[in-house]
C-alpha cells in the first residue's frame, strides 16, 4: 500500500510538471517602438477634433463648439548617414463646423459647394490651410531638429485677411511652437526596448503667443498583439497665470486621459485617441470672486487610413 502511494504522488507531480511545462507562455518578449518612415509608401492620417466650451461671463452662460476634420499625408523626402529623416506632412484637405452665440458656420475643402464660402473672412482664411506642407527634419529619437520651410508657412498665415482666424493660426507659423507640437507625437514612444506592463513618462512644453503649457504624460505598455502595441496615457497639464488687460486668466485644473495603436514592425502609429479637460476662472484684483469660468473638453482622435 505504501509503495502504491508513493508511487500516485510520483505520478501527480510528473503530471503537474507536464502541464506547467505545457501551458502557454504570456510574458511578452521586449519591443521597440520606433517610427519608421518608409520612401514608397506615404502614409494617410485623418485627424477629427471635437471642442466643447462652457463659459460662465458674470453670470451669463454661453457654449461654444466645433468639429474640425484633417486628412494628412506623411511622406519621407531624404534619409541622412546620420539617421535623421526629413518629411512632409501636407494637409490635403479641411472639414470644419463651428457653433457659437450668433455664428454657426461650415466649410469642407472637398465640396466645390462650398467654394462659395470663401467670400466670408473667417472662413477663407481657415480653408487656406488646405493644401499647406510643414517640412521637418526628425533626430532617431524623435527630436524635430529644424522645420525648413517655417518662411513659407509665415508668408501663407500672413496672407490671412481674418484678424481673428490669423491669431489662431499664428502658433503654425511660429517654429517652437511647430516644434514642441510635432515632438508630441514622435517623442512619445520610449527610448528603449519595453515589456508589457513597463511604464515611462514624457514632458512637453508647448509655447503660444502668452507663456506657455506643460503637459506631463505617463505611458504604459498594456499589451502586445498580432504586432499591435495598445498603450494607455494619463497625463496633467499646467499653466502659469496669464495677465491680459487686468485679468488674471488662472487654470485651476487640466487632465488628459488616452490610448495609442502601434503598429511595430511598419513603424506608424495606427490610432490616437485622447481627450483632454480644462477649467479655467478669469479674475480681476478689484472683484473678490471670478468674473470668469469656462471648462473645455477636447477631444482627439487621429486614425491611420488604408493604403
Amino acid at each position: 500500500m505504501l509503495k502504491n502511494a508513493l508511487l500516485k504522488k510520483t505520478m501527480l507531480k510528473s503530471v503537474a510538471a507536464v502541464a506547467v511545462l505545457s501551458m502557454p507562455c504570456f510574458a511578452s518578449a521586449p519591443v521597440e517602438l520606433v517610427y519608421k518612415f518608409a520612401t514608397d509608401k506615404p502614409m494617410a492620417i485623418e485627424m477629427v477634433q471635437e471642442m466643447t466650451q462652457d463659459q460662465n461671463v458674470q453670470g451669463q452662460s454661453m457654449q461654444t463648439s466645433s468639429v474640425t476634420t484633417t486628412r494628412v499625408k506623411t511622406k519621407r523626402v531624404k534619409l541622412n548617414e546620420d539617421g535623421s529623416v526629413l518629411i512632409n506632412n501636407t494637409t490635403e484637405s479641411i472639414k470644419f463646423t463651428m457653433s457659437a452665440p450668433g455664428m454657426d458656420m461650415s466649410y469642407d475643402s472637398t465640396n466645390p459647394a462650398d467654394e462659395s464660402k470663401l467670400s466670408d473672412p473667417t472662413i477663407a482664411s481657415i480653408a487656406g490651410l488646405a493644401g499647406m506642407k510643414v517640412q521637418l527634419l526628425i533626430a532617431g529619437d524623435g527630436t524635430v531638429l529644424d522645420v525648413p520651410n517655417i518662411g513659407e508657412l509665415k508668408a501663407k498665415i500672413d496672407a490671412m485677411t481674418d484678424p481673428a482666424a490669423k491669431a489662431g493660426a499664428s502658433a503654425m507659423a511660429d517654429k517652437s511652437s511647430i516644434i514642441a507640437n510635432n515632438e508630441m507625437n514622435y517623442k512619445l514612444m520610449p527610448s528603449e526596448a519595453v515589456e508589457v506592463g513597463d511604464e515611462w513618462s514624457r514632458e512637453f512644453i508647448i509655447p503660444f503667443a502668452m507663456g506657455s503649457m506643460t503637459m506631463n504624460f505617463d505611458l504604459t505598455l498594456d499589451a502586445v498583439k498580432s504586432g499591435i502595441a495598445s498603450i494607455s496615457i494619463d497625463g496633467t497639464m499646467s499653466m502659469a497665470p496669464i495677465e491680459n488687460q487686468g485679468v488674471t486668466i488662472t487654470m485651476t485644473s487640466a487632465l488628459v486621459e488616452g490610448s495609442i495603436k502601434f503598429n511595430i514592425e511598419e513603424g506608424t502609429m495606427d490610432l490616437m485617441d485622447m481627450t483632454t479637460t480644462m477649467e479655467m476662472t478669469g479674475s480681476m484684483a478689484a472683484m473678490p470672486d471670478p468674473i470668469l469660468t469656462m471648462t473645455m473638453t477636447q477631444k482627439v482622435k487621429s486614425t491611420r487610413l488604408a493604403d
